[in-house]
């Protein structure tokens, strides 16, 4: 008879990175104003090797026109928060308002939503 492995041990030990509760309210207040407005329409949560990713669409059937990513602690630049917008990156900080920011301001020149009262 053959030997029995467990190939569970022998498996590379992936982390699973997340959005906690705090970080989820502000990505979803951020993207509620922007529903409101009218100028996106869905969103998405992706958890892959070592990051966590909420990407935002303008419809259902786009590529995501926004992307924050959370690093996990095998990248070098872990806990790190990365905007993305068509894939280009707009903004990298530990901060997740900055990044969120950053996406607002983006948004803004896309489509203004937020009018400011200067």
């Amino acid at each position: 008879m053959g030997t029995l492995f467990d190939l569970a041990k022998y498996r590379k030990a992936k982390s699973f990175v997340h959005f906690d509760r705090a970080e989820l309210m502000r990505l979803m207040n951020t993207y509620s104003r922007q529903v409101a407005g009218g100028a996106w329409r869905d969103y998405a949560i992706d958890h892959l090797d070592g990051m966590a990713m909420f990407s935002i669409f303008r419809s259902t059937h786009e590529t995501p026109l926004f992307q924050v990513i959370k690093l996990g602690a095998e990248h070098k630049n872990a806990g790190q928060y990365l905007a993305l917008h068509s894939g280009e990156r707009i903004k990298q900080s530990s901060d997740i308002l900055k990044v969120l920011d950053a996406i607002e301001g983006r948004a803004r020149k896309v489509v203004p939503l937020f009018k400011s009262n200067s």
